[in-house]
């Protein structure tokens, strides 16, 4: 079976290289397409509160850099942010002044509809012949981030990749690198993106759509160098990890790298969505199985992982990188849709920074 990400990637090479991302459901030739709703547990066992301490994982009672800016005002000159975005630079062609790369600006547009109700937000409307709409980044080389971002899905819309990707070049680069179908080795890049990857009952959820050098393949048999083998991989599967169409959410990222270029040892990812921690992978766990790239933790409920049941024997390898010249350097929100549907997606209040953000006050 050849994958829709390959045929996707082969229709828009001519016009961007770069583009193919891979496919919305990771390419998998076993993919469920969700589950029934479900509140699906937390890991922390609470709601998160302010969201806590990333290092934990539970509220903590740890001040977060939005309790510390109400509305973030004043956080963009906080000495623990490296990136803040507010889209309130007046025009289009100011906010594209700040980036390295930016794909599109005709279908750009900046909104009054904002998380806090007040300035302007981001609007990127893609598809139909006109697939990638983004922004890119170069920021300093770093081991660990906090990325916090704000998006509105347009409902009833086929979406491909769109939503935030963070991640790391060795060397460093000012434009996007995806290599779609590709494992990376460990020396040269990494990915973690945050975006719609299955369907469920109330329509799109998030995942995690990864590429490092221990992902997993959709073949049983993978051959890494014919550019099909690799496609992000899911690592979330939970029915209450949803879109909200229409609706503004509230999205954060943890990731550290692991110190030790032999092993994952000290490696940390985490995802929130509105302050509550939906999932936390380190070296304890949780523990999950495998069913070809997909790996589901035990208290997964996505019908692509519970239609395959196995015994949660495994912890998922972090080991993003074999060298610690790899580091986080990539900042970059996009929406590319293959489909021939048109979407738009918002983003607001983008920050990246070296502890925990949380969502505004």
């Amino acid at each position: 079976m050849i994958p829709r990400a390959f045929l996707s990637c082969l229709f828009a090479l001519a016009s961007w290289t770069s583009a193919c991302g891979g496919d919305d459901d990771g390419g998998g030739s076993i993919d469920g397409g969700g589950g029934g709703e479900a509140d699906g547990g937390r890991r922390d066992g609470g709601d998160g509160g302010d969201g806590g301490d990333g290092g934990d994982g539970g509220d903590g009672g740890v001040m977060t850099l939005s309790d510390e800016h109400p509305g973030d005002v004043g956080m963009g000159g906080d000495s623990d942010v490296i990136w803040f975005e507010d889209f309130e630079a007046g025009s289009i062609a100011a906010i594209s002044a700040r980036y390295d790369q930016v794909r599109d600006e005709g279908r750009f547009s900046l909104v009054t509809d904002t998380p806090n109700g007040s300035g302007t937000a981001l609007a990127m409307r893609a598809g139909q012949g006109r697939e990638a709409v983004d922004l890119f980044k170069q920021l300093p080389d770093a081991d660990e981030w906090y990325v916090r971002w704000y998006a509105r899905y347009e409902g009833g819309v086929r979406w491909h990749h769109s939503g935030m990707w963070v991640g790391g070049y060795n060397p460093s680069m000012r434009w996007p690198s995806p290599s779609a179908g590709r494992r990376p080795n460990g020396d040269d890049r990494f990915s973690i993106a945050v975006e719609p990857v299955y369907d469920g009952p109330s329509g799109p959820r998030f995942d995690f759509y990864n590429y490092w050098m221990r992902m997993r393949s959709w073949m049983a048999e993978p051959v890494n160098d014919n550019g099909t083998a690799y496609y992000g991989n899911g690592l979330v599967h939970r029915n209450d990890f949803t879109l909200d169409e229409d609706a503004w959410v509230c999205l954060e990222v943890h990731v550290r790298l692991n110190t030790s270029p032999s092993s994952s040892e000290g490696a940390i990812l985490e995802i929130w969505k509105n302050d509550r921690l939906i999932q936390r992978f380190d070296g304890s766990g949780p523990r999950g199985w495998w069913i070809r790239d997909k790996f589901c933790p035990d208290d997964s409920d996505g019908s692509e992982c519970t239609d395959y049941p196995a015994p949660a024997t495994e912890v998922l390898d972090l080991q993003f990188r074999s060298t610690t010249a790899l580091r986080l350097n990539a900042f970059w929100p996009q929406n590319y849709i293959t489909a021939d549907n048109q979407g738009t997606l918002t983003f607001d209040q983008m920050v990246v920074a070296t502890r925990r953000i949380g969502c505004m006050r």
